[in-house]
């Protein structure tokens, strides 16, 4: 089959990506993993093109045409709960052009029978897209399917079926993903030390219980080592050595991120960024990272406050994550920290809290990301349970652009106005901003930390 993986057009910078959405906080955008993923295993069978909207800053008409020339049978699009209201129509319109759509997506991992039934454009979903889901159906074999939500034989919207048979766990394989599909411009990575960069992924979900994040109900397996550096290779082949890897915490099977780590400081001339916690940051593994190419480190602080990383199960407390901090600087990577903020018990002096912390940790970058009920979540029943939200809402954006959840003492306009003082009182520090212009490598790099930090303060004036 011709077989088309969208990442659909926007009015913004949307950023859909492994059953999270939101809008960039800069002008950030990653190639969605998702459809880098599915790439080699459509590509493995059958007919595959790639069209990403948001790399290639297409608007609705002009989207529309480029799949008219491609003339797929089958669209396999990504969603987000952050664009809903924009991606129902324009695929709706694509359905009744008589093509078979297929989507993914966070606001597609709840409630999914009721989404399909709200939607007859809507064919089918799929909630994983590191198995053979896709190729089972549309070979129309359900018995090999592990978890979709499909219509019955007859097409009735009324005759819904989620089929989920197994808990994700152990291994998994793909074939090669498919990076010579995606477009070679419109991609920005605020932590690159290079203009061309990758997205890889080595391992799916994660085995942490973190109640706000969607990633810990996946369940949690890994790409065996020889699959991970044969996409690597084919990289560095057609000269992408930047590479970001999207594992939500690096290391976690320390056997297996110390042998990666190995290979690739055997080859040398691989760069990268990646996620890690704090509490899996020892020095062994920050310096193997480090010697295997690694300058920047992502990890999660959420909140200075150890009564809130308790309440929704870090697992760890905030001198943890400060040795981890000291740690990965005496190790020579850069640290981006990030943070939830806006949780129902969130008030002005836990923000200022959190702030102190961030400046007093010395990291080099921090993201701050709104608390979203997402879909599937112990904090979305949480925030239902508290009156924070309805059921019915499901538009929402972490990103920050608007403030979904309002806090038991901040509405939603105090609660964006905090978050832009915060992002404006960090960056905007001296010695700061010294610091960054010092840290750079190249005229490229110092030319795109300029465009990405103006595009951050216009979002936070």
């Amino acid at each position: 089959m011709r077989v088309l993986l969208l990442n659909p057009p926007g009015r913004r910078i949307y950023i859909r990506d492994y059953f999270c959405s939101k809008t960039t906080k800069s002008n950030y955008l990653f190639h969605p993993v998702d459809l880098v993923t599915l790439s080699g295993t459509l590509a493995s069978r059958h007919e595959t093109s790639v069209l990403d909207c948001m790399a290639e800053r297409l608007d609705p008409a002009a989207a529309a045409a480029r799949i008219d020339e491609l003339d797929p049978e089958v669209i396999v699009a990504l969603v987000g709960s952050v664009s809903w209201d924009e991606d129902r129509p324009f695929l709706a319109n694509q359905a009744a052009r008589g093509r078979r759509v297929i989507a993914i997506g966070d606001v597609l991992h709840e409630a999914s029978e009721q989404r399909l039934t709200e939607e007859p454009w809507l064919e089918a979903a799929l909630h994983v897209f590191s198995n053979e889901d896709v190729l089972a159906y549309l070979d129309g074999d359900r018995e090999r399917i592990e978890d979709m939500t499909v219509r019955d034989a007859t097409g009735a919207p009324e005759r819904l079926l989620r089929l989920e048979r197994k808990q994700r766990k152990g291994g998994f394989r793909v074939p090669r993903p498919r990076h010579e599909l995606f477009p070679t411009e419109g991609y920005h990575f605020s932590f690159a030390r290079s203009k061309r960069f990758a997205t890889v992924l080595t391992d799916y979900g994660c085995p942490y219980p973190c109640t706000f994040c969607v990633i810990g109900t996946l369940g949690f397996q890994t790409r065996p080592v020889d699959d991970v550096l044969e996409e690597i290779d084919e990289l560095r082949a057609r000269g992408v050595k930047e590479l970001f890897f999207m594992d939500q915490t690096f290391g976690v099977v320390r056997d297996r991120g110390l042998e990666l780590c190995a290979a690739l400081a055997e080859r040398g001339d691989v760069s990268w960024t990646g996620y890690t916690r704090p509490d899996v940051a020892d020095d062994e593994m920050l310096g193997a990272m480090r010697a295997a190419g690694c300058h920047t480190v992502m990890m999660g602080v959420e909140s200075a406050d150890d009564a809130l990383l308790a309440a929704y199960k870090k697992g760890y407390k905030s001198s943890i994550i400060a040795d981890a901090f000291r740690r990965a600087k005496r190790a020579g990577l850069r640290t981006v920290g990030t943070f939830i903020i806006g949780l129902p018990e969130e008030t002005e002096a836990s923000l200022q809290r959190t702030l102190d912390l961030a400046i007093g940790l010395e990291m080099d970058f921090m993201s701050l990301n709104m608390a979203v009920p997402r879909f599937g979540t112990p904090f979305r029943k949480q925030a239902l349970d508290l009156g924070l939200a309805e059921a019915s809402d499901l538009v929402m954006d972490q990103g920050g652009a608007d403030a979904f959840l309002p806090t038991q003492t901040l509405d939603r306009a105090r609660m964006v106005a905090m978050k832009k003082a915060m992002v404006r009182r960090f960056y905007l520090r001296p010695s700061y901003l010294w610091r960054r212009v010092t840290g750079v490598r190249s005229l490229w790099e110092l030319g795109a930390q300029f465009r990405e930090g103006l595009a951050l303060l216009r979002r936070n004036v």
